[in-house]
């Protein structure tokens, strides 16, 4: 694109003096730069390309900002980032919710052999002495109470 803006301005920089150039570089329109068309066209060519180039950049960041979603039009990292949201809507038939719920159920009964398997691979690993130390607290506990029950029991009747 800037290349594209170069070899315009030099195309219609010929024929025309190096004063009424820089006045229309730094915006000081005389005498010569307004009665020379090529040079006024050169003016207005700019101003094109900096309204439009900022027109651009402001629809580019509400595009990008989700502004035009009640339009209809929505960027596609918004959609990829939730399609629940916005993506298309599609409802659960019977067959698909049962292979959801088989699914589901496989995930479960795999999670549950992996942790067995890894149970009785590390025995005796740091883990696993810690798990069995903290069920027999457990269970100690529950026995305390059930023994603490009992005695309360036969000593109040």
């Amino acid at each position: 694109m800037r290349l594209l803006i170069i070899i315009f301005a030099v195309l219609l920089s010929f024929d025309v003096s190096s004063n009424s150039f820089s006045e229309e570089i730094f915006g000081k329109e005389g005498a010569n730069g307004i009665a020379n068309p090529r040079t006024r066209s050169l003016s207005f060519a700019f101003q094109y390309l900096t309204v439009t180039g900022s027109i651009g950049y402001v629809v580019k960041k509400l595009y990008d900002g989700a502004f035009f979603e009640p339009f209809g039009i929505l960027p596609d990292r918004l959609i990829e980032g939730s399609p629940l949201a916005y993506g298309s809507y599609k409802p659960i038939d019977s067959h698909t919710s049962k292979i959801i719920g088989v699914n589901q159920n496989l995930d479960y009964l795999n999670h549950t052999r992996n942790l067995r398997e890894n149970y009785l691979n590390n025995k005796f690993s740091n883990s696993s002495i810690e798990i069995r130390n903290n069920s027999n607290l457990i269970s100690s506990q529950n026995n305390s109470i059930t023994r603490q029950n009992l005695i309360n029991r036969y000593y109040n009747d």
